[in-house]
């Protein structure tokens, strides 16, 4: 009998140690922030396919947990002088309308994508890059500015030289000062390989780090497309769970989902999303254990 009376005073102890020991785990779970631009046809609800304009699939996907961020190319912010894509400048018009655009939605993040200047060109271009930021954040100051794949640098993928880039992300560290956060792009370069692609993210998120501004959070930019030989696929559910859970392992603080609206299956159908199956369940899910 008092054994059996022990045994119930310790179901007490028992059920708190275990609770305890739940909310230490989740109070170690740290916070996974998934942003999306995705532009394909539409969704499937219902077993049917749903047209749907960008503003209608960000709506869509805010139920999802995939939050908006503006990503403006470089045509909406530069002029070329002579179509010199090579050669283009900043025109502070266009930048103050998409400034004040932007700090209407000041939780917004803003990703720039400035890909035509030469990149290598570590003495020029850096300086624009500055030009572009500072006249962005001229009129505001609310919003946060990042740079697609600059600050680090774009490896397009993984080889055994990736090093040599290490010079060039130095040569941009006013640039890294600059921005608000950072952004390397870890597409999916030619291969379905995802230990290539690993290593890839070990540097670029390695690289980030090596700037040494630890409150910067990192959102690498990420695709669910694959193209090889100028067929495109998408990744599998497996796939794009192993992209998250591996930069989340690295401590990157969230992504950037990017997808092109030219894209196609391979039918020649626009593309359309379906939260139930593949490389979007995985994001929904992974979303769900990170909330």
């Amino acid at each position: 009998m008092k054994r059996y009376l022990s045994l119930l005073m310790l179901i007490p102890l028992l059920i708190a140690a275990c609770n305890g020991y739940a909310q230490s785990r989740n109070s170690t779970r740290r916070p996974f922030k998934v942003y999306g631009f995705i532009v394909y046809g539409g969704y499937i609800k219902n077993g049917e396919r749903v047209n749907a304009n960008y503003e209608d699939l960000q709506i869509y996907l805010a139920h999802l947990g995939i939050a908006k961020y503006d990503l403006i190319y470089e045509n909406k912010m530069l002029d070329y002088p002579a179509g010199n894509k090579e050669n283009g400048s900043v025109n502070y018009h266009k930048m103050d309308s998409l400034s004040a655009r932007a700090a209407r939605e000041p939780d917004i993040p803003v990703s720039l994508d400035l890909e035509g200047w030469k990149r290598f060109d570590t003495l020029k271009t850096p300086q624009r890059m500055l030009e572009a930021i500072g006249a962005f954040k001229k009129n505001n100051k609310a919003s946060l500015v990042g740079l697609y794949a600059t600050v680090p640098q774009n490896t397009y993928g993984y080889d055994d030289k990736i090093s040599r880039y290490d010079k060039v992300n130095k040569a941009y560290s006013q640039v890294a000062a600059a921005v608000d956060y950072f952004s390397p792009s870890l597409y999916n370069y030619k291969t379905t390989d995802s230990l290539l692609w690993k290593k890839s993210a070990v540097y670029s998120i390695g690289a980030c780090k090596k700037y040494n501004y630890p409150a910067k959070k990192i959102l690498p930019y990420l695709t669910p497309e694959i193209s090889i030989n100028k067929t495109t696929s998408l990744l599998t559910y497996s796939e794009m769970m192993f992209r998250l859970q591996t930069l989340y392992d690295l401590g990157a603080d969230g992504c950037l989902i990017w997808t092109s609206s030219g894209t196609r299956d391979n039918k020649g159908n626009k593309i359309y999303i379906d939260e139930n199956e593949g490389w979007l369940k995985a994001v929904k899910d992974f979303i769900a254990r990170h909330s």
